[in-house]
């Protein structure tokens, strides 16, 4: 049994199989209108990957971990936190160091936050009279990747 195709999709269809010329022009047009729009075309088949951070580094000679998680960090965390666009926080205490790294929202202003950061850092005053002075850095890191 045979069944008929409705009568605009067959009506199309019977006019490109009558004009075959036609139908190849209308190929060509596509070619030719794909090819101008190339230009226009987004060529990035991922985004670029950056995470900018800032991390505070505190030296503290002699002392151990747990000395340097509750005399350090457990002052620092709380004011690092708080400046604002701060997302996550890893604080990391090892013998003699304390590391702590603040990852922002995407489209903070690096180099502001950086001054929060510093401010915040210079707000602390009870650390350990044997600490060095905290450390302010900011960093990233980049992925570029796939680019056309």
């Amino acid at each position: 049994m045979v069944r008929d195709l409705p009568s605009a999709a067959g009506g199309i269809l019977s006019y490109f199989t009558r004009h075959r010329t036609a139908a190849n022009l209308l190929l060509v047009v596509l070619i030719v209108l794909g090819l101008a729009a190339i230009p226009n075309m987004r060529a990035q088949f991922f985004p670029d990957v950056i995470v900018e951070s800032v991390s505070v580094s505190v030296e503290w000679e002699g002392a151990g971990p747990e000395d340097v998680d509750s005399a350090i960090v457990q002052l620092l965390e709380p004011a690092l936190l708080a400046v604002d666009g701060v997302e996550a926080s890893n604080a990391t205490s090892r013998e003699g160091r304390a590391s702590i790294s603040l990852d922002f929202e995407p489209g903070s202003d690096m180099a502001r936050a950086t001054d929060d950061v510093q401010s915040a850092v210079d707000g602390i005053t009870s650390l350990p009279e044997d600490a060095e002075d905290p450390e302010v850095r900011r960093g990233a890191w980049r992925d570029r990747v796939t680019v056309w």
